[in-house]
């Protein structure tokens, strides 16, 4: 995987340096592209992160996307995941007990899968709280939280439901495309970004 350059990921990143943006995306492939494209951006600008790791349950595993990235980056950065037979909560705590520059989560949706699958109940209560704590956490310490998040099936109207809720409990909801060889970013909050649109070359 290519790098963008130090000048587009700080043009990106700045304007979401102490917020949650949830990055929405219309699929599996899509949400990997994204993930692809922010942590070339938080390598670019040497950026500490905490990588939270939700999807390896479920063969796509962000590790995979690391491999290519600067070694400078890897080294000072770390890759976490929930651990099978641990409390899911634990894990939540010590992510939001971690010092960092930011938090990318890949993805929202499984972490919601995780949480709710040994409870009657949805575990969206859960999950909206600890975006609300993170928001809180990236206001005071200036960190970026950075979360994918891909859309529902069209026939699955209840899980649309929470997903929209999902996105609803980050400071910012960002849309993503990735036609004609770009990746376009659209936010209406994203004052940094011209016409809150940030677009770049596809650089995988």
């Amino acid at each position: 995987m290519s790098v963008p350059t130090s000048r587009q990921a700080f043009a990106f990143l700045g304007p979401l340096r102490g917020r949650t943006s949830v990055f929405i995306t219309p699929s599996r492939r899509r949400n990997s592209n994204v993930a692809r494209f922010l942590l070339g951006c938080l390598a670019a600008s040497r950026t500490r992160t905490i990588i939270f790791d939700t999807s390896s349950f479920y063969g796509t595993n962000i590790r995979k996307l690391t491999e290519s990235l600067p070694k400078d980056f890897l080294q000072q950065s770390a890759l976490i995941a929930p651990q099978e037979g641990l409390v899911l909560e634990e894990s939540l705590a010590e992510l939001l007990d971690l010092k960092t520059g930011a938090i990318l989560i890949d993805d929202l949706n499984a972490l919601h899968h995780l949480l709710s699958s040994d409870r009657r109940n949805s575990g969206i209560r859960q999950l909206f709280t600890f975006l609300r704590l993170l928001s809180y956490q990236a206001r005071i310490n200036g960190t970026s939280v950075l979360v994918t998040l891909y859309r529902a099936e069209p026939d699955s109207t209840p899980a649309k439901h929470v997903r929209r809720s999902l996105s609803a409990a980050a400071d910012l909801q960002v849309s993503t495309d990735d036609n004609s060889g770009r990746i376009t970013f659209r936010c209406s909050e994203v004052k940094g970004w011209p016409n809150s649109v940030f677009s770049a070359p596809v650089y995988f």
